[in-house]
């Protein structure tokens, strides 16, 4: 019996130490997070309309509902995520990057104001070069303006949740595991973060294809998968660059935030209230070089604003078990 449990710790954690393999606890967290969600989904929406008629709701409560319930799986997604990583990993919540210290609130800060610009610059050139085209002023699926207020919040604080679970996912657990895994087979750790990063960055691109759907026109899941990695880059990196989640977090959040409410790609679903829709005919390749670009020129002035230096942090490439579950 003794040799049988030996042999099963031994197939699952790669020694005879307590963590399951480096592979299993990057990519677990990811799939029964992403997996409850679905679950929730789908039973939350059955839920609903069995106890009610939802023909006969209006736009604006259709809108709060969808709004809510996206918000909702993401929140409960982000939180088994956590729960299992952390069961799998034997890490602290700081070992994942995770604090609330003065630096990680301005660095929150500053990764959403860059976020934003990341949006905001490129589609300012390609508006000044007819790339791009205002569409309308003031999108909403409802006119009171107190329902539009809510919208507008509800759809921040989803997107919220719902980007701190993929920068949870593919970046605390994912990549930092991944990074792991290459150093204990004797990869050096600036390589193996840079492994780590492009590995994840390149299943990051992966899922959205999963999330949003391939198909439709030819090339759209390559393209889907290519412009969603060049993101995951640019998070990654501030990851990788400050050893901290916070500016990932707020570089996701604020590019998808000016999406969602400020200036709208045509085609955005579903579509909370925004202060203008705009249609791009420059590819979305185009578009994403352009988000790249800008975002990597904010994010490393930032970092050496910061930290007075410009360095992979790797630190990440090796367990971090922490006595404090939260910096502070």
């Amino acid at each position: 019996m003794q040799s049988l449990k030996r042999w099963v710790r031994l197939l699952t954690n790669g020694s005879e130490e307590t963590r399951v393999r480096a592979t299993w606890r990057s990519l677990i967290p990811l799939g029964v997070g992403f997996g409850i969600q679905l679950l929730a989904l789908a039973g939350l929406a059955s839920t609903i309309r069995t106890l009610f008629e939802v023909a006969e709701f209006g736009p604006e409560l259709r809108q709060m509902i969808n709004l809510g319930l996206l918000g909702l799986v993401s929140a409960i997604g982000l939180l088994c995520a956590v729960v299992v990583a952390r069961r799998l990993d034997e890490r602290t919540l700081s070992g994942y990057g995770l604090g609330v210290s003065r630096i990680d609130r301005l660095d929150l800060l500053a990764g959403t104001v860059i976020g934003g610009l990341t949006y905001a610059v490129p589609t300012g050139v390609f508006l000044f070069t007819g790339d791009a085209e205002l569409k309308r002023t003031l999108v909403s699926p409802v006119s009171a303006p107190r329902v539009v207020a809510v919208l507008a919040v509800a759809a921040i604080v989803t997107f919220g949740f719902q980007v701190t679970f993929e920068e949870f996912v593919f970046r605390s657990a994912m990549l930092t595991n991944f990074a792991e895994g290459l150093t204990a087979r004797d990869v050096s750790d600036e390589a193996a973060v840079g492994a780590a990063l492009l590995l994840s960055s390149l299943l990051f691109g992966v899922m959205h294809v999963v999330r949003q759907g391939g198909g439709g026109v030819e090339g759209r899941s390559v393209q889907i998968v290519l412009t969603s990695a060049l993101l995951g880059l640019l998070w990654g990196g501030a990851y990788v660059l400050t050893g901290r989640l916070s500016v990932a977090v707020g570089l996701h959040f604020g590019h998808n935030v000016w999406a969602a409410v400020v200036l709208q790609p045509t085609g955005v679903t579903p579509t909370p209230p925004a202060l203008g829709q705009v249609a791009y005919t420059a590819s979305l390749y185009e578009l994403t070089i352009g988000k790249v670009v800008v975002g990597a020129a904010c994010l490393l002035t930032w970092v050496y604003l910061t930290r007075g230096e410009l360095a992979i942090e790797s630190d990440i490439a090796h367990w971090r078990a922490k006595s404090s579950g939260v910096a502070s």
